[in-house]
């Protein structure tokens, strides 16, 4: 399995002083979100703020690590096959649009095929 997805992925949620760490990460083909015993910090509290602190050292080295990966990733990767898709509301109701249009085009190329060259209904029997 590719090593990159298998690496958690952490995020910072705050709202002015008060913070939180978050983190994704997939096992099996299944992504899981750490929403539970989510780790708050009031930086406005000394204890807190050093305690936050010493994880972004910790964070940081993983970032590291991540980019060595993605660069060992990108020498096999041919980049001209990674497209990014856009992902606004509008553009995935064309791309549904697109698909069901795609979907319909075969099904009509099937019922042809059913029914000959000729056009003439299939005999029954």
């Amino acid at each position: 399995m590719n090593q990159m997805k298998t690496q958690p992925v952490f995020g910072l949620i705050v709202n002015g002083t008060l913070g939180a760490v978050t983190m994704a990460w997939m096992t099996n083909k299944q992504i899981y979100v750490m929403e539970r015993n989510i780790r708050h910090y009031d930086i406005r509290d000394p204890l807190q703020a050093l305690q936050f602190v010493s994880i972004l050292p910790r964070l940081a080295r993983h970032g590291l690590d991540l980019r060595g990966l993605l660069e060992k990733q990108l020498v096999i990767i041919d980049v001209n096959e990674l497209q990014s898709k856009p992902w606004s509301k509008l553009a995935q109701r064309q791309e549904d649009k697109r698909l069901a249009a795609a979907q319909q085009t075969r099904s009509e190329e099937a019922v042809a095929q059913d029914r000959g060259s000729d056009g003439a209904e299939p005999e029954r029997i």
